[in-house]
């Protein structure tokens, strides 16, 4: 009977190590196979040449393999591993064509708003339709699928998209439509309904969408009275007085304003991203300090660093701390996740394009 026992408990030993052993090679293969939570992501560094110049309206896709840009009023779109264009939709004058464009950021698709003339006898000379340009994987030969969604309704002949923000887990996308005097805040919802959501006579200057939620925050101006508001289940919620505030984005669960005086970011607050919103939400201080702001652009990256650019300068704010980069190109642009710096540098009829990781 002992040898007995001693015989199970030691085949139960081996059993146990053998099993052990099996694990710690599952293991290992999956971490070569899966990099560890907090891991750097690879940020490519390129050269690149597109046939042309006086590129507009740069935009990367998310995984930073292809580069949307209007060239002589016409979106294009290069293949940067290729070093092709894989996709060109021509604009017949200035007041009709391709009006704005917005990469998805999660996949490579690029929704596009597009204007040609009515050809119809209706009181509305102009229709906007809108597009999804899905690309493939940029090491295949495939054409891209160029799909078209629908026609907006409503849409203003002659208006100009000045913002277009997109929240893909909730499939909304809101723009602004400015025509003469006029700014009409719009939203598209799963359904391909539009409808307008500003009040009569409001202006918008900046606006940002939650991923998660799909609530939108806007710069309202009504008259002499500039607030935050955000649009929540279809009502409007007071976020900031402050007429110094200004909504910079939304990321990492965390909506980021910042206070603008004298052309300078003071301050820069957050309050938390939520399904349902009070009013006048206490707001958060995360760094004071002074950035130049006039005509700077601004973003939130993938780490919620806070990024303010110009054409020479990238000012970066990540938890509390600021650092600054001197840009090289000749025009430059980040990435939406703010992990690539993009400059473009004119070479005759060329453009020199260069990728360089923005270490922050």
């Amino acid at each position: 009977m002992k040898k007995k026992l001693q015989l199970l408990l030691v085949w139960t030993f081996i059993s146990l190590f053998l099993q052990f052993g099996a694990y710690a090679l599952l293991n290992y293969q999956i971490k070569k196979l899966v990099p560890p939570v907090g891991s750097e992501p690879i940020s490519p560094e390129l050269n690149a040449t597109i046939p042309g110049s006086g590129l507009t309206n740069i935009q990367i896709s998310h995984d930073l393999d292809y580069l949307a840009y209007l060239e002589n009023s016409s979106l294009k779109i290069y293949n940067l591993k290729k070093k092709k264009i894989v996709f060109e939709k021509p604009s017949p004058s200035e007041t009709m064509g391709v009006l704005a464009y917005q990469w998805l950021p999660d996949r490579s698709t690029l929704i596009y708003f597009y204007a040609q003339k009515n050809l119809k006898q209706t009181r509305n000379s102009q229709k906007t339709e809108l597009y999804s340009l899905e690309l493939p994987s940029s090491d295949e030969d495939i054409v891209p699928n160029n799909r078209f969604n629908q026609i907006i309704a409503g849409f203003p002949a002659g208006g100009k998209i000045e913002e277009l923000v997109i929240s893909t887990s909730t499939n909304l996308l809101y723009f602004t439509v400015k025509y003469g005097t006029t700014e009409r805040l719009m939203e598209i919802n799963v359904m391909k309904k539009v409808r307008t959501l500003n009040k009569c006579e409001e202006t918008i200057d900046k606006m940002a969408s939650s991923d998660q939620h799909g609530t939108l925050y806007i710069d309202s101006k009504l008259g002499s009275i500039q607030n935050i508001i955000a649009f929540d289940s279809g009502t409007r919620k007071l976020i900031s007085r402050n007429v110094y505030d200004k909504v910079l984005g939304i990321r990492t669960g965390k909506v980021y304003i910042g206070e603008v005086k004298n052309n300078e970011l003071v301050k820069l607050k957050t309050i938390t991203d939520r399904a349902r919103l009070t009013d006048s939400p206490s707001l958060k201080t995360e760094w004071t300090g002074s950035i130049p702001f006039k005509d700077a652009h601004s973003l939130i990256g993938a780490k919620g660093q806070m990024i303010a650019y110009d054409n020479y300068t990238v000012y970066i704010i990540t938890a509390g701390q600021l650092k600054k980069i001197q840009m090289q190109g000749a025009e430059n642009y980040i990435s939406d996740d703010g992990a690539e710096l993009i400059e473009l540098s004119p070479v005759g009829t060329s453009t020199l394009v260069k990728l360089r990781s923005l270490n922050f």
